[in-house]
């Protein structure tokens, strides 16, 4: 099984940085694969590991926050056509370790918005007794990332992702 890690870095620099984190991640992870995707700084790592785990050493890795800008593994993916998909898969991971989730969807290429996606999020977690925002201090994040109709989610402690 391939695990993914979906990070963003600053525009012009995809194609530098990806050998920077193939090398980084090499001795964690001989099978370690980064690509560039039709988004411009957006790159997607797959590796063998724990996507957390990855995560975790990419957000310790001796790489400047201002070039590997965002980091998020990615627990659960698949296709979506509707906000419903989103919601539903969202759902089916929310633990009850958690006090409050901060939520952020960047839904690249997609005809949903990034604030519908975060609304229909908040209120499903709402419903389900938990503190939301959209920033703030949180122990927990849902974070879902899309590109063009695939999309990947992470819901899960804040420690393994930067947003």
């Amino acid at each position: 099984m391939v695990n993914k890690v979906l990070v963003t870095v600053r525009a012009s620099f995809e194609y530098g940085i990806r050998q920077d984190i193939r090398d980084y991640l090499f001795f964690f992870d001989r099978d370690v694969n980064v690509r560039a995707t039709e988004f411009r700084g957006v790159l997607i790592i797959e590796v063998s590991k724990d996507p957390r785990h990855v995560a975790q050493f990419l957000i310790n890795a001796p790489i400047p926050e201002n070039v590997l800008t965002s980091i998020v593994p990615i627990i659960y993916e698949g296709n979506y056509s509707t906000i419903n998909d989103l919601v539903s898969s969202v759902r089916d991971h929310v633990s009850g370790d958690c006090r409050a989730y901060i939520v952020k969807c960047r839904l690249r290429g997609s005809s949903i918005g990034n604030d519908n996606c975060e609304n229909a999020v908040i209120g499903l977690l709402r419903v389900l007794g938990f503190r939301t925002m959209y920033r703030g201090a949180s122990d927990c994040a849902v974070i879902i990332e899309g590109l063009g109709n695939w999309f990947g989610i992470y819901v899960g402690p804040r420690s393994f992702v930067r947003v």
